[in-house]
Formats: C-alpha cells, sequence, structure tokens
C-alpha cells in the first residue's frame, strides 16, 4: 500500500482543526498542576510531619502508574461511586487527571531546584539582615527558576503529548479527529501521520519558547 500524499494533505488541516481542545487541555492542566506541584513541593521541603510521609506514597503512585490506567479508573471506575464523576464531562476528567498525573512530577522538579540553593547563601542572607521574603526573593527564587524551568518546560511537553489520551473517552481532539477521520476511510496510515506531525511541530515551537524564556531568565536574574 502506497503513502497517499493528497489525502494526507487533504486531512492534515481538518485534524489540525481540533488543535484548540488539546492546547486547551493541556494550558488548563499546566495551570492546575503547577499549582498542585508547588503546594506539594513546599509541604515536602519543609517536611511537614505526617503530610510529607504521605506525599511520598502519592507522588510515587502518580509517578509510577499509567496515565490511561489512572483515567481509567477515575472516569469509568469511580463513576460507580461518585455521582459528582458519573455526570462529568470528558474534556473536565481528563483534565482532573492530567493536572493530578503531571503534579507529581511538578512537585519533584520544584523541590529539587529549591534544594539546589546552597544553605550557605541563606545563612550568608540572614547573617546581612534580610528578612525571610528577602532571602526568597533575591536568593531562593532567581537560582530555583534558573534550575526548574528546563525541566518544567520539559513537563508541559510531556503534559501535551498526554492529552493525546483524551480520545479514549470520548473528546474530539487532535487523537479523535484522526480516529474519525481512519474510521470512515481506513487510511489510518496517513492520519496518524498527520497526528505525529501536528505534535512534533508544536513540541519543537514549545522547545523554541523554552530556550528564549531561559535566555530571558538568565538576563533577568
Amino acid at each position: 500500500m502506497k503513502f497517499d500524499w493528497g489525502y494526507f494533505l487533504e486531512q492534515l488541516p481538518n485534524i489540525a482543526s481540533r488543535l484548540n481542545v488539546t492546547l486547551s487541555l493541556t494550558l488548563i492542566s499546566a495551570a492546575f498542576s503547577l499549582v498542585i506541584g508547588l503546594m506539594l513541593a513546599l509541604i515536602s521541603y519543609h517536611k511537614a510531619p505526617v503530610l510529607s510521609q504521605l506525599l511520598k506514597v502519592w507522588i510515587s503512585f502518580m509517578r509510577g502508574t499509567p496515565a490511561v490506567a489512572q483515567l481509567f479508573f477515575f472516569y469509568y471506575g469511580l463513576a460507580n461511586v461518585s455521582s459528582l464523576i458519573l455526570n462529568m464531562s470528558p474534556t473536565v476528567g481528563v483534565a482532573v487527571i492530567m493536572s493530578l498525573n503531571m503534579s507529581a512530577f511538578v512537585s519533584e522538579t520544584i523541590r529539587g531546584a529549591l534544594m539546589s540553593v546552597d544553605n550557605g547563601q541563606r545563612e550568608a542572607a540572614l547573617a546581612f539582615g534580610m528578612t525571610n521574603w528577602q532571602l526568597t526573593y533575591r536568593v531562593v527564587i532567581p537560582q530555583a527558576v534558573r534550575v526548574a524551568l528546563p525541566p518544567l518546560f520539559n513537563d508541559l511537553i510531556n503534559l501535551f503529548k498526554m492529552s493525546s489520551l483524551a480520545f479514549m473517552v470520548g473528546v474530539r481532539d487532535v487523537m479523535g479527529a484522526a480516529k474519525i477521520a481512519g474510521s470512515e476511510s481506513f487510511k489510518f496510515f496517513e492520519v496518524y501521520a498527520c497526528v505525529m506531525v501536528i505534535y512534533w511541530v508544536i513540541t519543537v515551537i514549545m522547545t523554541w519558547g523554552q530556550k528564549g524564556l531561559e535566555k530571558y531568565c538568565e538576563r533577568m536574574f
């Protein structure tokens, strides 16, 4: 079977038209995962009694189990015991799991960045009369941002690719549009080639943005 370039070029814009759904899922999940991840990181960093130990188990579980299994367990399994989840739209369900899953990775990234700041610098800053806020703003954050930025952008890229799971619960995103087109024409080779090209192009753009932001942070901090 030959690759049908005509059909590929015809379907590329049709499948790409659902990119708004994919990007919306990614950005919303990124915002929530960053907030949740920051809170988890602060709890772990300050070694809050009991909570920090429970979080280790939670983070290990979320990092150690497949996102697709988490999605099915949440959206199909817990729906049997929760009317809230039962009545939840597929898009919201996917966003919840994406946020929870990625927050486990984000929390470890932020915690590692905070811990990378040398304790000697903290002690010196306090010895010079800085308040805890000044210490955080002038010493910890500038260094932690530079350390955390590259892996956080990698987490964002991974989150973007994770959004491809949405079609498995009926969301018509890029993958969902490809599945429908492939089912109608049986030209799965071409439609999934479209999907890979779309994801690849967006990932390259995000990587360029990452490099630009790194340079900006180097100038600002």
